[in-house]
């Protein structure tokens, strides 16, 4: 009784532990890297891919302080011994906006491409991936970027380089995404989805008509989530994968001037319909769900990295390209 009655009662919204929940609980924003722990842990060396389940040890403050921010889930608690109590809540440093200019704003065409947030701080990964307005003209990637930090409890340097990598993709996609295709024909694109989150992995392969708006990647993606039982942090992460392989065939096809024939694979006499496969039975052109073992991720992971390496470089020889042709 006397240790619950000395006890401080802060008021609501007073503290906040939101960053240490992002970080400890199993989330896709923020993933702590297994191979490179601090010296506590570098006696005992650890297969983590002989777990099935994800564990979760007492002494993971230890090195997650050790390696992030130290004592950062300390300073500021009530109690002493309570971590989960948090520290003092910051106020959000909001910009107010005049009237006048959030009239404008709203009267600006919403263009949205799809923005990816990938970084190391401190031996972890930060990934995060969003839809930006490119006509925005209120909420700049300086004063998000500073407040994703904020939240996150992360230095200004980081913020620093989402505002670049930001930046980067803005004028990536400006150049083309403003280019409307012909509606008067279909343009019909195979389109080869992969999303992972955690330990799940989604893959995809379907056909998708470039020319036809009414279908979008949110509709798309929402339908998939509930059809197969996915976890709600599916539905940003598939509409985000096809909004970016969408743009890409579609940047494929202005510079390139041309549209790629697909094969007819339905029932013999039929323009369209049900693809006839008598061998496999369409088995590369249903969803597939699969749980990863740690050793798979990894692998996958430094695939993913190959893969981004390579496309920036088609995308630069594609570039090059479309200069040489103006």
């Amino acid at each position: 009784m006397s240790n619950n009655s000395n006890k401080m009662i802060w008021t609501q919204a007073f503290s906040t532990n939101f960053h240490n929940r992002v970080k400890n609980d199993n989330t896709a924003l923020y993933i702590a890297a297994l191979p490179t722990r601090s010296t506590k842990r570098t006696k005992h060396v650890i297969n983590y891919a002989e777990y099935d389940d994800n564990l979760n040890f007492d002494d993971d403050n230890d090195y997650e302080d050790g390696t992030h921010r130290p004592s950062v889930a300390v300073q500021g608690n009530v109690g002493g011994a309570n971590n989960n109590v948090g520290k003092v809540a910051q106020k959000t440093k909001h910009i107010h906006f005049q009237e006048q200019d959030l009239q404008i704003n709203a009267q600006q065409e919403e263009i949205l491409i799809p923005i990816r947030i990938d970084l190391e701080h401190n031996g972890n990964r930060i990934v995060d991936f969003f839809m930006w307005n490119i006509n925005e003209t209120l909420v700049t990637p300086e004063h998000f970027s500073l407040l994703f930090c904020q939240d996150m409890e992360l230095p200004y340097a980081v913020s620093q380089q989402i505002t670049t990598s930001i930046k980067q993709q803005i004028e990536e996609y400006t150049n083309f995404v403003t280019v409307e295709l012909p509606k008067d024909i279909e343009m019909h694109v195979v389109v080869n989805l992969s999303c992972n989150l955690d330990k799940l992995l989604y893959e995809d392969k379907f056909e998708w008509d470039l020319s036809n708006d009414s279908l979008t990647p949110e509709v798309f993606a929402r339908y998939i989530v509930s059809d197969l039982g996915l976890s709600l942090e599916f539905l940003p992460a598939i509409s985000h994968g096809l909004h970016e392989s969408l743009l890409k065939m579609k940047k494929d096809i202005i510079v390139d001037g041309h549209i790629q024939e697909l094969r007819n694979d339905a029932v013999f006499g039929r323009e369209s319909g049900l693809r006839l496969d008598q061998a496999n039975l369409g088995v590369e052109w249903v969803p597939k769900v699969e749980e990863l073992s740690q050793w798979e991720i990894e692998k996958r992971e430094i695939e993913r990295e190959r893969n981004i390496r390579r496309l920036k470089r088609e995308s630069m020889r594609v570039d090059e390209r479309g200069k040489r042709h103006r």
